[in-house]
C-alpha cells in the first residue's frame, strides 16, 4: 500500500482537494484504514489504495484548509470535507484514498460501511448512487442500494 502524500493536480483552483476519480475516506485509526483497505484491494478493478495517516493528512491539508473562504470558492462540498478531514486527522483518526479505475462503487461503499468508516467522499459523479452514498456514510447508516441504470 502507498503512502499519502497529496498531489497538487487533485487541488482545484480555489484549493479544494478534488481527486477525481477517486474516494477518500476516514478511519477510526490506521488499524481500521489498513483492513479496509486489504479489503477494498480485493475488489475488481480496483486501482491504487493509499494509507493516509494523521500526520499526512495535516501536512496536505492544514494550511489550505485554514485558507478557505479567501479563494474561489468551490462549487460543491469539497471545502467542507477538506476541513472535516483535517478536523479527524487532528482527532487521530487515518485515511485512505482509494483510486475507483474500473471498480464497482457500489463495493466499495458496501465494504466503506462494513469497516466503520467515518466520512468518505466519492469524487466521481454518478448520479443518484453518489447522493446516497454520501448521504448514507455522513449518516452514519447502511449505504442503501444503487439505483438500477436506465
Amino acid at each position: 500500500m502507498n503512502t499519502f502524500t497529496a498531489d497538487p493536480s487533485h487541488f482545484t483552483m480555489g484549493g479544494a482537494y478534488y481527486p477525481t476519480g477517486h474516494v477518500f475516506a476516514m478511519f477510526t485509526d490506521e488499524a481500521a484504514a489498513q483492513a479496509a483497505a486489504a479489503q477494498i484491494a480485493a475488489v475488481a478493478g480496483v486501482g491504487a489504495i493509499t494509507l493516509a495517516t494523521p500526520a499526512a493528512i495535516q501536512q496536505a491539508f492544514a494550511q489550505r484548509a485554514a485558507d478557505v473562504g479567501t479563494g474561489a470558492p468551490s462549487v460543491g462540498r469539497e471545502d467542507q470535507f477538506m476541513l472535516r478531514f483535517v478536523e479527524l486527522a487532528q482527532a487521530g483518526k487515518a485515511g485512505l484514498l482509494i483510486e475507483l479505475a474500473d471498480a464497482e462503487v457500489e463495493a466499495i461503499s458496501a465494504i466503506l460501511n462494513a469497516s466503520g468508516a467515518l466520512l468518505a467522499e466519492s469524487l466521481v459523479r454518478v448520479g443518484a448512487a453518489y447522493e446516497a452514498l454520501l448521504a448514507a456514510l455522513e449518516s452514519g447508516a447502511s449505504a442503501p442500494a444503487a439505483p438500477s441504470a436506465p
